[in-house]
């Protein structure tokens, strides 16, 4: 065990991270602790949240209403007036500041100014402060991406004159990296190009190849070793030693089977999709003696220190809490809205050679969405799809990027859909969930320096074209 903690020091020490592309749920963690304290953009205490009035309901004439919508400025390196605008969707969690890691690095090589603008319903972005399904008609991909373009108007007309003669980039990493092509189609007047990494365009809603590109990544030899893990905590909680295995996690006592299921899988999941691969499979390699309270306490004192004790706790699992006004986690609710209601990505167990328990399918997902919402539902997956492209984005100047450990690669794009979106896979170990928007390194692997340098000859490019229009 020690070699093993080491190890993950060392790991952690070895990457600079950018943290609007960790879950919520994750950042109580040695990771995300870590992540916090080397990734603060240098002019992050010059860079207080600010808020502007974004529209409700930006294609109803007749509502007039408006919430204060959270963005974040970096002016540290921008050269005004001549250096483009690098603008980083937020995503499925609070903002916590403005573009930091490579974008930050970007900035500096091209005297950039530095905007994120937080998602509408997450953070401090709640209009009304209301999470009830009601407010939630309001939560859509389509109102997202008409906060980014109002937003832009507003910034430039409002704030920044010396923005509206500069050209505009766009960064989304996962969910914001869909939104970043998405933006490129629907409004593609207010940017030049976009990186979308690790960018789930394709909308699948019985998404069971998530589960096997986990195993994938992990070899059989760690696969196996995580079948150990889950049939350990199958046995126990069929021996009526549930409340022992939500205790060794810090569950809420009224948590179901399936939601717990569902979380631990979660929980090694992430540690894979988060490029700690090694460390993590070197940890649950244990003897094959090993009893299954010796396989329980250690993937679950493993997963506490790594992802933090409020992981299971904080809301985003258990269906009860979900559904419970006076319980509920905004982030975690607001996301499971959009789940349920458009974008899907319902990680499920696969047909065969499953890692996780087999209660984890579609009717469990759905089930949980009535539940939380009160009405049943089904998300508009195909609609989403037809509009936008799915696997074949309909947009222009957007480069994808994907990472050969990163289970959601899957829901991305599989090669270069058109010369205007290219497409680069990182293939190599511990190449996990957007790694080309952390900082930089001396020591990083060849594939994802690589993908790199690509993308900056089409930044170039996209820049230069813009120039030359003016």
């Amino acid at each position: 065990m020690l070699f093993n903690t080491v190890f993950l020091v060392l790991f952690l020490l070895a990457f600079s991270y950018a943290l609007k592309d960790l879950p919520e749920r994750a950042r109580g963690g040695s990771f995300y602790k870590d992540l916090m304290a080397k990734q603060q953009p240098a002019n992050l205490k010059a860079s207080p949240a600010q808020t502007w009035q974004a529209p409700l309901d930006h294609f109803d004439a007749s509502n007039t209403a408006t919430f204060p919508q959270r963005f974040y400025v970096n002016d540290l390196y921008w050269k005004k007036g001549s250096g483009p605008v690098f603008y980083e969707i937020g995503g499925e969690g609070t903002l916590s500041g403005p573009p930091g890691g490579y974008i930050e690095q970007l900035a500096k090589n091209h005297s950039a100014l530095l905007i994120a603008l937080e998602h509408r319903f997450y953070g401090e972005s709640v209009p009304g402060n209301d999470a009830s399904t009601a407010n939630y008609r309001y939560l859509t991909v389509n109102q997202a991406l008409a906060d980014l373009s109002a937003f832009t108007d507003y910034y430039k007309t409002s704030v920044e004159a010396g923005a509206a003669a500069v050209p505009w980039v766009v960064f989304g990493g996962s969910y914001p990296g869909a939104l970043s092509s998405c933006y490129r189609q629907a409004y593609p007047q207010q940017s030049v190009g976009s990186l979308s990494s690790s960018g789930v365009v394709n909308c699948i809603v019985n998404y069971y190849q998530f589960d096997m590109s986990v195993s994938a990544a992990a070899g059989n030899g760690c696969a196996d070793d995580i079948r150990r893990v889950q049939a350990a905590f199958s046995r126990a909680i069929t021996s009526n030693r549930f409340a022992y295995a939500k205790g060794l996690f810090h569950c809420d006592a009224d948590m179901s089977e399936t939601d717990f299921y569902y979380m631990i899988a979660d929980a090694w999941s992430m540690m894979i999709q988060y490029s700690a691969k090694t460390a993590f499979c070197r940890t649950i390699h244990l003897p094959q003696g090993a009893s299954d309270d010796t396989i329980m306490t250690t993937f679950a004192s493993y997963s506490n220190a790594f992802w933090g004790d409020g992981f299971c706790a904080g809301g985003f699992y258990n269906t009860k809490q979900l559904a419970d006004p006076q319980r509920w986690d905004v982030n975690a609710r607001s996301w499971r809205w959009q789940t349920c209601y458009e974008v899907s990505y319902f990680n499920t167990a696969p047909p065969s050679g499953s890692l996780r328990d087999t209660s984890v399918d579609l009717d469990y997902h759905l089930q949980q969405c009535a539940e939380v919402f009160g009405k049943p539902m089904f998300p508009s997956s195909v609609a989403m799809n037809k509009q936008f492209g799915g696997a074949f984005p309909q947009a222009e100047n957007v480069f994808y990027s994907d990472f050969s450990d990163d289970p959601w690669q899957r829901a991305s794009v599989s090669y270069p859909v058109s010369a205007a979106q290219p497409y680069h896979l990182a293939q190599c170990d511990d190449c996990g969930h957007c790694l080309d928007f952390h900082a930089e390194t001396p020591t990083e692997q060849p594939a994802l320096t690589q993908g790199r340098r690509e993308f900056e000859g089409y930044l170039n490019k996209w820049l230069a074209d813009a120039a030359a229009k003016h």
